[in-house]
């Protein structure tokens, strides 16, 4: 499936500037708290601006805002939560584990299948 963001609160400044901006989710992956974390692909990457050094991100977990909410093709405006992915292991890890990650938006989505 696929993601586009069309907007975002509560999110670094740098972000605004770079939506709309498409997520392709790539598999699920269980949280602490809940098991429907999604890790996904951005392209291009992200720019994340942290202490004045420029970071590149090609990587995001995203949840849908309320527990229980999916990401099923065909919906619109769905709320999610953003996470920057830090730590590459979480490509490949079982479990998400919080501190891989930076919890950075507030975002508003379409989903579509993939291209």
């Amino acid at each position: 499936m696929r993601l586009t963001v069309s907007s975002v609160d509560s999110a670094p400044d740098e972000l605004h500037g770079q939506v709309p901006f498409v997520v392709n989710l790539l598999r699920q992956i269980p949280g602490s708290d809940r098991p429907d974390y999604w890790l996904g692909s951005v392209t291009p990457p992200l720019r994340w601006v942290v202490d004045g050094a420029e970071r590149e991100i090609t990587h995001l977990v995203v949840s849908a805002r309320w527990v229980g909410g999916q990401f099923v093709t065909g919906a619109r405006y769905l709320p999610l939560n953003i996470a920057y992915v830090m730590d590459a292991s979480v490509l490949t890890d079982a479990r998400l584990e919080f501190a891989t990650c930076a919890y950075v938006a507030i975002g508003v989505c379409d989903v579509t299948a993939s291209a």
